[in-house]
């Protein structure tokens, strides 16, 4: 358990000392027959720290043989529990990086049978309730319980399915034991299952309805269970046992099950900092402000809500209570400077096991950062950037990539003051309209997949696998972009209030991918490929002295020339715009006029003979003559 405090709460009257994380992060879920397009969403921010860096990698499958076991590997926990597969399955992993003090910390993914994970939202049970089944020290026993520093990893490496997953996990809490208290999230195809920890060897995990929402903070939440319903219901042997044998059980409320396993072991009521997360994310999610939530007898997780898209739910994941009015000072919001990621699973029913679920997340807040879309039980590859290591500012790395935005629009730790006003407007008007563009192109990119999937399902991992790294590719270029954006309004005195990129700028389908190499035919004779076109050229423009403006490119593999445009109109209209050809990879524009602001694009070109073939153009960059 990462970085942990005590902090005594005021409990309906009653002080307990319960332990809870430094920080607070938020998981939430959504029905299909909630959602706008019949998807069923859950996920979670991770809420740790600005400067926490993550890489998202794919683990390969390993043989391990019969009876193996599963250690951890980096050597923070002593845990241990059996593999009950001969060969583990592979799957994405979002953790920290390597030489992280407390270990890896798998925070979600996604395993080649399309089982996903989101883990975890720390809680705790009451102190007088955890003395009487205590954890299991992950770090100081000579067995450790297990603990979020393990739990992805162990359930993705070998369950087929999400029951399989609960299952495993409850055998696992059953015979090693639990570390610390935790909420998470399992899910496949079918079904999503919520799972709380609750002491070393006591849990319970329900199946989520399909017309209902929750938002679920660092807190336990699951309210009356009945354990004789075992399709819904995954309970340990003691659940009840335990809280009869010492005086803390509290029946169901609604008359019929066996236990109302919140008020049992957590009590009544929610303290602030998560009853203010509840009553925010059902407000976004729904319109309902429920400030009853406060109350000492409110304990129902779910509501009801309707049309949510992924848009909304990255608008959650970033949530900073605008337009609530809670008449006080808020400890921690849904959104926060210190997220080091944020995710949210899209699952739809319809599609085939391998295409049923898009992972989409951010690399840092979403609040200055963007969803990115991954098939995960495909990827057998990331973008190098996903996948570098960097506990230090990076440029190569994607979390400081995106991370660094956030640098320069926050001021505070809550991340308020001046600058969210002057440079975070021109992001989040961008991010917006590229998750609004996202959202509708992956419809177009799912029925693509699927037509690959119907008739070339050989290649399906390869398309996923560099589409996702494409994508990844493109929106860090976004992010770069408007990094230099920022910049450049910093040292002219000018807000960014309006980004320069364009939803207009995304590419988001299959063109993106070059097609496999096929085997030769010994029969036909092979018609020659027409080259590929060249990738994205980057550039940057810096005004001069002079009236001029310098433009300079990243060198393109196997680009023969670039083409360069500018014009004092940011859509190029033919009167306003100049061309210039160059094999350099820099050039000097001259002769431009004081006072005016241009706009200046590129891109490369390979030659087919004697014909050009263009790759995309740049991202527009944007500069200002002043002298």
């Amino acid at each position: 358990m990462k970085k942990l405090m005590l902090t005594m709460l005021s409990v309906v009257g009653m002080m307990l000392f319960v332990a809870l994380p430094a920080k607070a992060c938020t998981s939430y879920y959504v029905g299909k027959d909630c959602t706008k397009d019949g998807t069923t969403m859950y996920g979670r921010t991770e809420d740790y720290s600005p400067k926490k860096d993550k890489v998202y990698k794919v683990i390969q499958p390993k043989k391990v043989g019969k009876n193996a076991t599963f250690k951890d590997e980096t050597g923070a926990t002593t845990f241990q529990a059996p593999i009950k597969v001969e060969t583990t399955y592979r799957y994405t992993i979002c953790r920290d990086s390597e030489g992280a003090e407390d270990g890896y910390f798998g925070e979600f993914g996604t395993n080649t049978k399309g089982v996903s994970m989101s883990a975890t939202t720390s809680s705790s049970v009451a102190k007088t309730v955890g003395k009487l089944d205590p954890y299991i020290d992950a770090y100081e026993s000579k067995v450790g319980g297990i603990t979020e520093e393990n739990l992805a990893d162990y359930v993705l490496c070998q369950a087929s399915s999400a029951r399989e997953g609960v299952e495993l996990l409850a055998d696992v809490i059953d015979t090693v034991g639990a570390g610390e208290g935790d909420g998470l999230f399992i899910a496949d195809q079918n079904e999503v299952w919520y799972f709380e920890i609750l002491t070393g060897h006591n849990y319970c995990a329900i199946k989520m309805p399909s017309d209902k929402a929750a938002i679920i903070p660092n807190c336990f939440v699951i309210g009356d269970v009945d354990l004789s319903d075992k399709a819904n219901v995954v309970a340990s042997p003691n659940l009840v046992k335990l809280a009869k044998n010492n005086g803390f059980y509290v029946a169901a409320q609604d008359g019929k099950g066996d236990i109302n396993v919140k008020l049992s072991y957590s009590g009544k009521g929610y303290a602030a900092h998560n009853a203010d997360r509840i009553r925010g994310g059902q407000y976004l999610l729904s319109g309902q402000d429920n400030t009853g939530i406060y109350d000492a007898d409110y304990q129902d997780p779910f509501f009801t809500c309707k049309n949510v898209t992924v848009e909304k739910m990255y608008e959650l994941a970033g949530y900073r209570y605008e337009g609530m009015n809670f008449g006080r000072n808020i400890s921690y919001r849904i959104g926060s400077r210190r997220t080091a990621e944020a995710h949210i699973f899209q699952i739809n029913s319809s599609m085939p096991t391998e295409l049923a679920t898009v992972q989409w997340f951010s690399m840092a807040s979403p609040d200055y950062s963007t969803f990115v879309p991954f098939y995960g039980a495909l990827l057998t590859d990331v973008s190098k950037a996903y996948k570098t290591e960097a506990q230090q500012p990076n440029s190569r790395a994607a979390y400081w990539i995106f991370r660094n935005i956030g640098y320069l629009c926050e001021e505070t730790n809550d991340g308020d003051g001046p600058n969210r006003e002057n440079y975070g407007k021109g992001v989040k008007q961008f991010y917006k309209a590229y998750m609004t563009k996202m959202e509708e192109l992956q419809k177009n990119v799912n029925a693509q997949m699927l037509n690959v999937y119907k008739n070339d399902k050989k290649n399906l991992e390869y398309y996923a696998t560099k589409l996702g790294i494409a994508i990844g590719n493109e929106t860090m270029d976004f992010a770069k972009a408007m990094y230099m954006d920022i910049q450049t309004c910093k040292t002219n005195g000018t807000k960014y209030e309006t980004s320069s990129l364009s939803a207009d700028d995304i590419e988001y389908d299959l063109s993106m991918v070059t097609a496999p190499a096929k085997k030769a035919d010994d029969t036909k004779p092979v018609t020659p490929a027409k080259p590929s076109a060249p990738a994205r050229v980057q550039v940057r423009a810096k005004a001069l002295k002079g009236k001029k403006v310098k433009v300079s490119l990243k060198k393109t593999a196997e680009a023969k020339g670039y083409e360069i445009v500018y014009s004092t109109n940011v859509n190029f209209t033919k009167k306003t715009t100049k061309k210039i050809s160059t094999k350099n990879l820099t050039k000097t524009i001259k002769k431009l006029k004081k006072k005016k602001t241009y706009y200046i694009k590129a891109r490369a070109y390979k030659l087919d003979g004697k014909t050009k073939v263009y790759g995309r153009w740049s991202l527009i960059r944007k500069v200002t003559i002043k002298k």
